[in-house]
């Protein structure tokens, strides 16, 4: 990696081809033109630890064979007051069902990774939840069905999913380290 891209504060994790001049872009695909060409699935990822003050992690996640090993990562290249944002289909999206995906998420998938998540088997680092939303297609949207279905999540997962299925989950967390 050229000296240039050390000093960038933001990773993009796969690319695709999109053009982020301020970041250092990530892509298993060498045909999108990224910074580094690394397979998220080979850990340790080529970074240093606390690296990044921002990470994009967009559409990434349900292509790895495992999300708990991609965490740890994004835990360790986020520096301290960083901040990672992830964006994945939801698994009542149709998105979510093509051979590509090899994961599938829920709006409590990540709750193992968050301090005071409702699943708590999941040890090691943790993050602080900043923000979390599902979002839908513009036809709900149009009913203000986004805005009931975020405040009560847990209603939203067990009842509403496969009546209203979502379109995307979004996720900002802050790596929460000891100093």
């Amino acid at each position: 990696m050229a000296h240039k891209e050390m000093i960038k504060s933001i990773l993009v994790l796969g690319s695709a081809g999109g053009n982020h001049p301020d970041a250092v872009t990530v892509d298993i695909d060498p045909i999108h033109a990224p910074d580094v060409v690394h397979d998220l699935n080979l850990i340790p990822w080529p970074f240093q630890t606390n690296q990044f003050k921002e990470i994009i992690c967009h559409h990434v996640l349900e292509h790895l064979n495992d999300v708990g090993p991609a965490m740890r990562e994004l835990h360790r290249v986020c520096a301290l007051e960083g901040t990672v944002y992830i964006e994945v289909p939801h698994h009542s999206s149709w998105m979510a069902n093509t051979p590509e995906h090899k994961l599938r998420f829920n709006s409590f998938a990540f709750d193992g990774y968050i301090a005071n998540g409702l699943t708590k088997w999941i040890t090691g680092e943790k993050f602080q939840l900043l923000k979390r939303e599902i979002t839908f297609h513009r036809r709900f949207r149009r009913f203000l069905l986004h805005k009931c279905f975020n405040r009560n999540l847990m209603s939203y997962e067990r009842f509403w999913t496969y009546l209203f299925p979502a379109e995307h989950i979004k996720i900002w967390l802050k790596p929460l380290k000891n100093v």
